[in-house]
């Protein structure tokens, strides 16, 4: 129980790790404004339209559509171009980009994106007055806590992606900005003053291309609707203010893949439009391309306030109509401010590191910003002022590059620390269940640290509190020792290994040329085939036509081991081939193929009728009943793709064969064939009916398959022993402890990775379950037609468990008759395991879409889980196999009984 409660932890510090080592957030704290100038600006009030969703190629590629913005770019009037966004290509990411300078917090991955996971800087916040109109789900995230700004939303209910006139969203908006300025007389002083935005979210283009792609009409026309709303804005701030002190930005957060979507990092999704006119804008008829992040420091120069605290963007200097004088002031103000934000973290860094450790980034020493200082003085004083400008905004990247060194700057070590944990873990592992059963079982005091680890583990805390580094640093440094320490234990308490630690050098010294070629070789080689085999298993995360490559291999397995078990070794070949086509296919979801479902459905009773003949099972009621209930499920398939809505009888036909499923294999016999078989077809009843295309096929072959594995792992029995085995249920108490352990052999390695290889076949045979886009909602048709989000998603889960299921039966069938053997097979499972997890946590991604990084933390997760999960499963399938109905009843009234007194 403690080694449990020990792993239990082990864990727990390795799942919350990846968090608190990837995903923190790069905001610097602490820093201090620099603005731009104390006094008049090249600009009173800037005026920002966001076209939420609208991409560079639907603006451009429809000139007709948006006249007044085409003609500021044919005539010059203006700058204009390309904004090039970020991944993820989302609406809160791309505003806070555009209005605060940075890139998404990505610690924002724990809380979603709709919501600020932390406070940030923005042009709002440095502004006198700012005013917002548009979306409930952006503006918060400026207007929230700020006295001077005031925003006016519509309700989420207005928001309808099925609406026929979303563009209705942005009339709302345009229609507000009018009311304002005609009921602004209580406004009228401040709206004079200078230092002002007013921003304007136009969600419409956006909800219309989820609802009907950015290619339809309603998408298109919805430009005009922005182009004219923009323009009746235009004439109306040139007539309210008459000074020509505006200046005006349309832009957009993100665009749009032709599908609806967004997120990743496409073009179509990166690239938007940029139009900028009015007051202290160089008008060009060139186009321009900048960074999305560029466009807040743009904002801050155009008004004189401070960049945001936390920009990474550069002022595109060109785009503004000032003196050199004013050029100079607002590129020294974004130098200034990236100066702050690195010297703040990296001083941070400083503080925490040891004194001789401590490394600045590569050229990149606090002299070297003194001469840049010295430098831009120079310039100044010599009054070469377009020169120090330039000179400014050539180290903005620079220093940006050395703030994110500083940010990632621990990762090296922390990763290091982590990956000795998984090592330390999986060694104390190895160790214990590999002791010789004969020996005495450990006692509680092997897991308190002996002197030389406790000597350790006193410097290296000492160390870590001289660094005043975070407290979870003192877990990742010192519990790696503290596992090492154990391990260190255990082997003193098993001498012969001890021994052989020892005198290993000895021995090797007196090894002759040959025998030490041959030992080395032996070893290298078992090192390589673990190495080798981690690499399939982790490629296949990224890869599934790694399956493929996997279950060749498979394939042949029987034949290098020398098993002669005919016919059944050519029926795994065949099989195994025949199931690694589908890892070449497309994932389902995308494409039904009701004809396949249908022929899939057919053939399982024929297949269950062939099984009883050709294996002489009895004809019990069990399998009559399986074989009709399979043959009735054939017969709704045809009626629900026959039926465009599917009847109510049919649906509750459906539901009642989840109960059918798990009810049948419990009044079967006791035979083990009969029993595998009614459990792998009865499970796959329900399975059948909730699949899509071809993953009812998949399910039947991989359960063809499992039973062929059980046969070959019964080799030493002929056929008819092996359909006479009968099981029985287990009524002995359970084995002592130290009966687990015992060295390894290699037939136990070779089914731990033979588990590993149908766990991952499983997973992603079909599909991506890391991501759950493979998966369509369509295949529930049969159960529910209305959308019902949490049985959609006990339905799902119910689909993809079902493989494991049937995997762990398989194997519960193999192991029935040894318990020690489930236990040692769930110990090396966890050793591979746990070592992909080590793999994928460098795997790990802090950059990309949402989908991308949510893909990499599952990976890790996925394999952190696996072991464990299987576990359970091995247990519910070693219960579920030999119990029947009456012992299932017995029980009950057992634990009934026991409970009532």
């Amino acid at each position: 129980m403690h080694f449990f409660i020990l792993g239990l932890i082990v864990h727990l510090i390795l799942f919350y790790s990846i968090f608190d080592i990837y995903y923190t957030s790069p905001l610097v704290k602490g820093a201090n404004p620099h603005p731009i100038t104390k006094g008049s600006a090249i600009a009173k009030r800037v005026v920002v339209f966001s076209a939420d969703g609208l991409r560079s190629t639907a603006f451009f590629s429809n000139p007709e559509k948006s006249p007044f913005l085409h003609d500021i770019i044919r005539n010059g009037k203006g700058v204009w171009g390309i904004s090039k966004s970020h991944v993820p290509t989302e609406s809160r990411p791309g505003h806070v980009a555009m209005f605060a300078g940075f890139y998404e917090d990505v610690s924002a991955v724990t809380l979603g994106w709709k919501h600020n996971p932390v406070k940030f800087d923005s042009v709002f916040n440095q502004s006198r007055f700012s005013y917002m109109w548009g979306s409930p789900d952006i503006l918060p995230m400026f207007s929230h806590e700020l006295q001077h700004t005031k925003a006016e939303m519509y309700t989420h209910d207005e928001e309808d992606f099925a609406s026929a006139d979303a563009a209705s969203l942005d009339r709302w908006v345009f229609e507000k900005v009018k009311d304002f300025f005609r009921n602004a007389s209580n406004e009228k002083i401040k709206l004079y003053e200078d230092r002002q935005i007013f921003f304007m979210h136009l969600l419409g283009l956006d909800t219309n291309g989820h609802g009907f792609k950015p290619y339809s009409k309603q998408y298109i026309d919805n430009i005009a609707t922005v182009d004219y709303g923009i323009e009746q804005i235009s004439k109306l701030f040139y007539e309210y203010f008459g000074d020509n002190s505006t200046a005006f930005i349309f832009t957009a957060d993100h665009g749009m893949t032709d599908w609806g979507s967004h997120g990743s990092g496409t073009d179509d999704e990166i690239l938007t439009p940029f139009v900028a006119w009015g007051s202290g804008i160089q008008g060009t008829v060139v186009k321009q391309i900048i960074n999305q992040v560029d466009i807040a420091p743009f904002i801050s120069a155009l008004i004189g306030i401070a960049v945001p605290m936390n920009s990474v963007g550069v002022l595109p200097l060109n785009m503004l109509k000032a003196t050199p004088q004013f050029k100079y002031q607002a590129a020294c103000g974004n130098l200034k401010q990236m100066v702050e934000q690195y010297n703040i973290r990296r001083t941070e860094r400083e503080s925490n590191s040891l004194p001789f450790l401590f490394k600045d980034f590569y050229g990149f020493k606090a002299s070297v910003l003194n001469k840049v200082q010295e430098q831009i003085s120079e310039l100044r004083n010599q009054r070469r002022l377009d020169q120090a400008a330039s000179f400014c905004l050539d180290w903005v990247p620079r220093v940006r590059d050395a703030l994110i060194y500083f940010h990632r700057y621990q990762r090296g070590t922390l990763g290091a620390a982590i990956a000795f944990m998984f090592l330390s873990w999986n060694c104390l592992l190895y160790s214990i269940f590999s002791r010789s059963a004969t020996l005495l079982p450990l006692e509680r005091t092997s897991l308190y640290p002996n002197q030389p680890t406790y000597v350790t583990l006193a410097i290296a805390f000492l160390l870590i509190m001289y660094q005043r580094l975070p407290f979870t640093n003192y877990l990742y440094y010192l519990l790696p020792i503290y596992l090492i320490g154990l391990c260190f234990n255990v082997w003193a308490t098993s001498p012969r290994q001890w021994f052989i630690i020892v005198k290993s050098f000895d021995w090797i010294q007196a090894m002759s040329t040959t025998v030490l070629k041959t030992f080395l070789i032996h070893w290298i080689g078992i090192i390589s085939i673990f190495v080798l085999s981690l690499t399939i298993f982790v490629s296949a995360f990224f890869q599934r036509s790694i399956l493929s490559l996997m279950l060749t291999f498979l394939s042949v397995v029987p034949s290098l081991q020398g098993n002669k078990l005919y016919p059944w070794n050519i029926l795994w070949f065949g099989i195994c081939l025949l199931l690694s086509i589908f890892p070449q296919l497309e994932t389902v979801g995308k494409t039904p193929i009701p004809f396949l479902v249908i022929a899939t459905s057919f053939s399982a009773p024929i297949l269950l009728h062939f099984a009883q003949k050709k294996f002489y099972l009895e004809t019990s009621s069990s399998l009559k009943f399986l074989k009709f209930c399979l043959g009735f499920s054939f017969i709704l398939q045809i009626i629900s793709y026959a039926c465009n809505t599917v009847p109510m009888g049919i649906k509750l036909c459906c539901w009642l064969s989840f109960p059918i499923g798990f009810t049948v294999p419990l009044f079967a016999t006791k035979n083990l064939s009969e029993r595998i078989i009614c459990w792998l077809l009865a499970l796959f009843l329900p399975y059948s009916l909730l699949s899509l295309a071809y993953e009812s096929l998949f399910v039947l072959i991989f359960s063809i398959v499992l039973f062929t594995y059980v046969r070959l792992e019964f080799s030493h029995l002929s056929d008819e022993q092996f359909f006479q085995l009968e099981i029985h249920s287990k009524s002995a108490p359970s084995t002592q402890a130290y009966e687990v352990h015992g060295p390894f052999n290699v037939r136990e390695w070779k089914r731990a990775l033979i588990l590993v290889c149908l766990v991952e076949i499983a997973f992603f045979g079909t599909g991506n379950i890391a991501s759950l886009n493979s998966f369509n909602p369509t295949f529930l048709r049969n159960f529910i037609t209305v959308f019902s989000p949490f049985t959609m998603a006990a339905l799902l889960m119910f689909k993809i468990s079902i493989p494991f299921l049937l995997l762990g039966l398989s194997f519960a069938a193999i192991l029935y008759l040894e318990h020690r053997i489930l236990v040692r097979l769930s110990v090396l499972l966890m050793i591979l395991t746990d070592s992909m997890a080590m793999i994928f946590f460098f795997y790990l991604r802090d950059e990309g879409s949402w989908l991308e990084i949510g893909i990499s933390i599952s990976n890790f997760v996925i394999s952190m889980l696996s072991s464990g999960i299987v576990f359970l499963l091995l247990h519910l399938a070693n219960f579920l196999l030999p119990v029947t109905f009456e012992e299932l009843k017995f029980r009950f009234k057992f634990v009934d009984s026991n409970v009532n007194v």
